[in-house]
C-alpha cells in the first residue's frame, strides 16, 4: 500500500513538473523526454529520486530533445492547417486517395512522436537516427504503437466527447500526463529489455545506452 502510495505521490510530482517546464512551450521534448526517463526507472523498480533525476535527463537531453519538438511542432501545425483547409472546402476536389495518404502520413507522425522521446531519454543518439530508429520501432511494434496512442490519447478524448474537460481539469493537473505515461512505460520496459545488448551498469553512461540503428524484420 505504501509502495503504491509512493508511486502515485511520484507521478504527482512528475506531472507537476511536465506542466512547469512546459510553459515555454519550446521546452516540451525536453520536459516529456524527462518524463519517460523518470517513468521507465519507476516501471523498472530502480532506485529513482524523481525530482533530482527528471532534471538530469531534462538537461541531458535538452539540446536534441528542443530541436526534434520544434520539427515535430512546424509540421504538426503543417498537417493542422492541411485539415482546417480540406474541413472548410477551401480545396475541392481533392482525390479521396490524397486524403487518406494525408490521413496515414499524419498517423506516423504521432507515432513518431509517442516513440521518439522516451527513446531519446534511454539511448544516446544522434538526432536524426534517433526519430529514424522511432519510425523503424513504431512499425515493427505496431500494436505497441496502437495502445501507446490509445492511453495517451484516452483521457483527451473522454473529456471531449464527455463534455467533462472542466470536472476533470484537477485529475489532469495531478496525473492527466504522467498516469499515461507510466502505463505505457511498462510497454517501453519491454521494447527497451529487447534493445538493450547489456544490461547497463549502475552509474555508466548517466544512464543511457548507446543505440544502433533499429532494423525491423
Amino acid at each position: 500500500m505504501f509502495s503504491f502510495l509512493g508511486k502515485i505521490a511520484d507521478l504527482i510530482i512528475i506531472n507537476l513538473l511536465v506542466l512547469v517546464c512546459s510553459i515555454p512551450i519550446i521546452t516540451i521534448g525536453a520536459s516529456w523526454t524527462a518524463m519517460y526517463y523518470v517513468t521507465v526507472k519507476m516501471v523498472k523498480n530502480e532506485e529513482s529520486y524523481v525530482t533530482r533525476d527528471f532534471f538530469k535527463s531534462f538537461k541531458q537531453n535538452f539540446r536534441q530533445a528542443t530541436v526534434i519538438w520544434l520539427i515535430n511542432l512546424i509540421v504538426l501545425l503543417v498537417l493542422g492547417a492541411d485539415a482546417l483547409i480540406i474541413r472548410n472546402g477551401l480545396m475541392k476536389n481533392l482525390p479521396q486517395a490524397f486524403i487518406v495518404a494525408m490521413g496515414i502520413f499524419a498517423f506516423f507522425i504521432v507515432a513518431i512522436m509517442v516513440f521518439v522521446y522516451p527513446l531519446l531519454s534511454h539511448f544516446d543518439n544522434t538526432i536524426r537516427n534517433t526519430i529514424k530508429n522511432a519510425f523503424l520501432l513504431c512499425i515493427g511494434n505496431f500494436p505497441y504503437t496502437l495502445m501507446f496512442i490509445i492511453v495517451i490519447a484516452l483521457p483527451f478524448v473522454v473529456a471531449f466527447l464527455t463534455n467533462a474537460g472542466f470536472r476533470l481539469f484537477p485529475v489532469f493537473l495531478l496525473i492527466g500526463i504522467t498516469g499515461p505515461a507510466y502505463i505505457c512505460s511498462f510497454g517501453w520496459k519491454k521494447i527497451f529489455d529487447k534493445l538493450d545488448p547489456v544490461p547497463d551498469p549502475v552509474g555508466e553512461n548517466d544512464g543511457k545506452q548507446e543505440e544502433e540503428t533499429t532494423e525491423t524484420e
